[in-house]
């Protein structure tokens, strides 16, 4: 399993920490690491205790520059999910993680039991990338981003 770095390579104003709610640690450590290649930090697999009220334990995970955490929830009424496109969940923080090719992103999230929330759209005609918004196992909206061809 991967060892965090302890380098801070971020600047200010970069995403430094990422914390996704989870009801189902296993699913969800199973789809981000077949979806992006993410590793958890602890050999064991094994959970640290949870921090806050309600979280029951927390899954440490690491992948390049990001590093971040699965909450186990208490309650699965906890997490915020997406129901569909036509009746999205209220406006929240929407991560953007960056992958090579949109398309091939978005079939290994439905190979992995996410599923697309918004498909593949051209940013400013493709000048400025793609992207789309996936929902994960666990019902969380999340976005991806691929630069332009000729980046």
């Amino acid at each position: 399993m991967s060892q965090p770095d302890n380098s801070y390579t971020n600047s200010p104003g970069e995403i430094c920490w990422l914390e996704i709610p989870v009801t189902e640690p296993s699913r969800a450590i199973a789809f981000y690491r077949a979806v992006f290649g993410w590793q958890l930090v602890h050999a064991d697999g094994q959970p640290t205790p949870g921090y806050m009220d309600g979280v029951e334990g927390v899954y440490l995970f690491s992948k390049g520059k990001l590093s971040g955490a699965f909450l186990k929830l208490a309650n699965t009424s906890d997490v915020a999910s997406v129901a569909d496109v036509n009746s999205p969940a209220k406006s929240a923080v929407l991560p953007y993680l960056m992958v090579g090719d949109v398309d091939v992103a978005l079939g290994e999230v439905e190979k992995n039991g996410g599923r697309v929330h918004v498909p593949k759209i051209l940013i400013a005609g493709g000048s400025m990338g793609q992207c789309a918004r996936f929902v994960d196992t666990e019902g969380n909206l999340v976005a991806i981003w691929a630069p332009p061809a000729s980046a």
